[in-house]
């Protein structure tokens, strides 16, 4: 049990100033954290923003490159882009995209920012060389694959003397 002396006043009205005190200290804290990083955030989304932008006003599209058995697969994520406009060209080492926005889908949200752009252009390095006339490609959900054989090794067989 806590006795109470004649100073009770002085104690309780410290303890109080030093909760107050404290309280005050953590919401200056809380909001001078969600200022800096409104700040933050505003400074870098023009940043991100250029990133993915080129300077013809392209987006650069995520993409994934692998080898599955003998085939190499490219993965290229195009959201709102319209199959009809993907312009698809696949070299020995290279895989170059070009595709515009979805006409529709511009209409429906025409301030939209991803829609200031002229669409997607991409050209992807590949891991080996590739047959390309045998190439396959599919479009579905905003997602191109396309999957490229990998190139028999090319050689003439010599009569050795």
């Amino acid at each position: 049990m806590v006795k109470w002396s004649g100073n009770d006043e002085y104690l309780m009205s410290s303890i109080f100033r030093d909760w107050d005190i404290e309280r005050l200290v953590d919401r200056v804290t809380r909001e001078v954290s969600e200022e800096i990083s409104k700040l933050v955030e505003s400074a870098v989304s023009p940043i991100r923003l250029a990133t993915y932008i080129t300077p013809g006003g392209y987006r650069r599209p995520v993409s994934e490159t692998y080898i599955d058995g003998d085939e190499v697969v490219v993965v290229i994520e195009l959201p709102a882009a319209s199959k009809e406009s993907i312009d698809l060209r696949v070299r020995e080492r290279e895989v170059e995209v070009e595709a515009g926005f979805s006409e529709e889908l511009k209409k429906t949200a025409p301030k939209y920012s991803m829609f200031k752009g002229k669409g997607y252009r991409a050209i992807v390095s590949l891991p080996k060389d590739v047959d390309a006339e045998k190439a396959k490609a599919t479009f579905r959900d905003g997602v191109l694959i396309v999957k490229i054989p990998v190139q028999k090794p090319k050689g003439v067989a010599v009569k050795v003397e």
